[in-house]
C-alpha cells in the first residue's frame, strides 16, 4: 500500500494540499507540517524511500547538504533528490541514491520511477548511502578533518613567519637588523 508522508512547511504547502484534494488522494497523502526532530525521525524510520526535492528559493537562498538527506542515507533508506547546492557531494546518482535537476518535475518523477523499478537494488543502494555518510559526513570524520585543517593553517602560518624573518635585510657585518614601531 502506497502512502506519502510530507514533513515540513514551505511556500508550496497550500498548493500541494489543494492538488492532493483535487486528485482525491487524501487517504494516501498525510501532511505533518513542521515537526520536532524526534517525530520526523520516527516517520523517516518507517519509510521505504525518501524524497527531498530541494530548490533554490526566489531570493537565492539554498540549502547546503540537507541533514534530513544524510539521516535517511545513514538509516540505509534509498533517496531521491535534486542536483542542488551540495547534494551531489552526498548523493551519487544510481550509486547511493537517485538525482534529478531541480525544478524539473518530469525528471524527478523519472528518478523516482528508476528508484522504484530498482527496488531489488534498494539494500545495496541503502548500504552505499550509509557508507558515504559514515566515511564522509559523520561527526568524527568531520571533526578530524577540521583538526587537520587547523594544523595545516598553523603550519602554514609558522612557515610564513619563518620566511618573513629570513627575508629581513641584513645589516653591515652580517647581523640582522629589525626595527620596532
Amino acid at each position: 500500500r502506497l502512502t506519502l508522508d510530507l514533513v515540513g512547511e514551505g511556500e508550496l504547502l497550500e498548493v500541494l494540499a489543494n492538488e492532493v484534494a483535487r486528485l482525491g488522494l487524501q487517504t494516501i497523502v498525510s501532511f505533518h507540517g513542521g515537526l520536532p526532530h524526534a517525530k520526523a525521525l520516527a516517520i523517516l524510520k518507517r519509510a521505504d524511500i525518501f524524497i527531498l526535492a530541494s530548490v533554490t528559493a526566489r531570493n537565492g537562498d539554498m540549502e547546503g547538504i540537507p541533514v534530513s538527506l544524510m539521516e535517511a542515507m545513514a538509516l540505509g533508506i534509498p533517496v531521491v533528490s535534486t542536483y542542488h547546492s551540495g547534494i551531489p557531494e552526498l548523493v551519487e546518482d544510481g550509486v547511493n541514491g537517485f538525482l534529478a535537476p531541480e525544478r524539473d518535475d518530469d525528471a524527478l518523477a523519472k528518478a523516482l520511477e528508476r528508484a522504484i523499478d530498482n527496488a531489488v537494488g534498494w539494500p545495496e543502494i541503502g548500504r552505499a548511502g550509509r557508507r558515504t555518510v559514515e566515511a564522509e559526513f559523520n561527526r568524527s570524520t568531520l571533526g578530524l578533518r577540521l583538526i587537520d585543517h587547523y594544523r595545516n593553517l598553523e603550519a602554514a602560518s609558522a612557515e610564513a613567519s619563518r620566511r618573513e624573518a629570513m627575508a629581513l635585510p641584513l645589516a653591515a657585518g652580517g647581523s640582522k637588523s629589525t626595527s620596532a614601531m
